[in-house]
């Protein structure tokens, strides 16, 4: 009897031994599971990517800036807030300032006292689909000048539409011949009073410029500062002259 209760009671104090081994056996499996666990996978972008995606946002960033500056500075020079006096930017800031010129220097000879040179020139112009002579006065200054001052009193006195909107661009001779770069606009008059109209017009200038002018007899026309295409309403890229006098 003795025997069998001490065989009890040692199988009573290994229970809770048993017991612990089996919790430290199940903690030891758990650790061993997260360690075998398999790791996230790295979802960040690699560096060159980066490097790439910041010189895109730089390089988007100065273009819109400089876009923008650009478009206000056009923006207050067309309100005159930021354009210096006297800047000449265009074809029509340089025709204004001409004329500007031609007043001031005007008005210096008169408050001299001293006689303002004129010349008298003989315009044909277009009136009524025939051609008119009219006399016009012109301050005196070098021939080129005085020519581009004659042409555009001739498409005024012959009431071509738009007329203050062509522009005489260069003026240079050769010989007898005058070379006359006009702007875009005149081809569009050109075709808007038709043909007949045309031919008187380019008449006017020719006769126009043979008589006040010596010893021009002929015209050469540019587009543009561009020899100009044949057809149309009138051929232009051929030289204009008067016919011989039998």
């Amino acid at each position: 009897m003795p025997t069998v209760r001490r065989a009890a009671s040692r199988s009573q104090s290994e229970r809770p031994v048993s017991r612990r081994r089996q919790a430290q056996q199940e903690a030891l499996k758990r650790q061993q599971h997260q360690k075998t666990k398999p790791e996230p996978e790295n979802n960040h972008a690699p560096l060159l990517l980066k490097i790439l995606s910041w010189l895109g946002i730089i390089l988007l960033c100065f273009v819109l800036g400089y876009l923008g500056t650009s478009w206000f500075v056009d923006f207050m020079n067309r309100k005159l807030l930021l354009k210096p006096e006297n800047r000449i930017e265009n074809q029509e800031d340089l025709s204004n300032f001409e004329s500007s010129e031609q007043e001031r220097i005007a008005q210096e000879v008169f408050d001299s006292g001293a006689e303002v040179k004129q010349i008298s020139l003989n315009l044909y112009h277009v009136k009524d689909d025939t051609i008119a002579e009219t006399r016009q006065n012109f301050i005196v200054r070098i021939p080129e000048d005085n020519i581009s001052d004659a042409i555009n009193s001739i498409l005024i006195l012959s009431g071509i539409p738009g007329a203050d909107r062509i522009k005489l661009l260069h003026v240079f001779r050769i010989s007898d011949t005058a070379f006359l770069d006009m702007s875009g606009q005149f081809v569009s008059a050109l075709e808007s009073i038709g043909q007949r109209k045309s031919l008187l017009l380019l008449t006017g200038i020719v006769r126009t410029l043979q008589e006040n002018f010596s010893p021009l007899s002929q015209v050469r026309f540019l587009i543009d500062s561009k020899p100009p295409k044949s057809g149309g309403v009138i051929d232009l890229s051929v030289p204009w002259k008067m016919p011989n006098k039998s």
